[in-house]
């Protein structure tokens, strides 16, 4: 008789050579050497909130499951809102440390219903400030690493920022489609000890970008990941569904 698994099954190294090269290594599940976190979004959202998450909501904005609908077999959630410049994001209050070398990815599968005239991100946030769901991703907090589009451009853009010395936007290659489903990633790689850290944002297992600009990234406290959507300044009505979020980090 077999003792069972014992360790993790792990992505297939072969994806080195291919696309979603970033989980090769990464385990499916965790283990000894790795912490994952994986939600496929199954949830009950009900009142604007999702099990395990803080909701930062606008007026007009609602977070609604999605299980009834067309869009998914498999569970998702939907931000909405009807006012221009305006959004929500979902943050899971958990803690994750960059810098000492251990890797650390973190991906999404999400559409949206406009990629010209709204804002999509997600990623990592110190949560400074949790007022306005915008607050995730811009100056408004100190430190941060997001990934997706913003108002008034379908190609993807990076945002970089630590200890408030501005948030570096760092344009990608790839455009996104409105509703369409795409993957999206970030990586983290190396140490700030060593100067060499850097982060990586990939569009359907396909780079996108690089920044190794080490100083603008943040490695010397815990940050809260996060989703999140604003409608553009032309309007409201667009809406963002996701279908999970699934983040991992080598254990130190």
């Amino acid at each position: 008789m077999g003792t069972g698994i014992k360790e993790s099954i792990y992505h297939s190294p072969l994806s080195e050579q291919e696309v979603y090269s970033y989980r090769s290594g990464v385990p499916l599940i965790p283990s000894s050497e790795y912490s994952i976190f994986f939600d496929d979004l199954y949830g009950e959202t009900a009142s604007n909130a999702y099990p395990g998450t803080t909701a930062i909501i606008d007026t007009g904005a609602t977070i609604a499951g999605t299980e009834v609908d067309d869009i998914s077999e498999n569970g998702a959630i939907r931000i909405t809102d009807a006012t221009a410049s305006e959004g929500a994001a979902l943050f899971w209050p958990r803690g994750i440390q960059l810098g000492n070398g251990d890797k650390f990815i973190m991906e999404v599968r999400v559409q949206t219903s406009d990629v010209t005239d709204n804002a999509l991100q997600f990623g990592l946030s110190d949560l400074t400030s949790v007022t306005n769901p915008e607050d995730l991703y811009t100056t408004a907090s100190a430190n941060l690493i997001t990934f997706g589009i913003l108002d008034g451009d379908a190609t993807v853009t990076m945002l970089c920022d630590k200890d408030n010395a501005g948030a570096a936007a760092n344009l990608g290659s790839i455009d996104l489609s409105a509703a369409t489903w795409h993957i999206l990633a970030i990586e983290v790689y190396g140490t700030a000890a060593s100067a060499n850290m850097g982060v990586k944002g990939y569009v359907d297992g396909k780079l996108a970008i690089t920044w190794d600009t080490e100083t603008e990234i943040p490695d010397d406290l815990v940050l809260a990941p996060f989703i999140a959507m604003v409608n553009g300044n032309g309007g409201g009505g667009n809406t963002s569904d996701w279908d999970y979020v699934r983040w991992a980090i080598k254990r130190n």
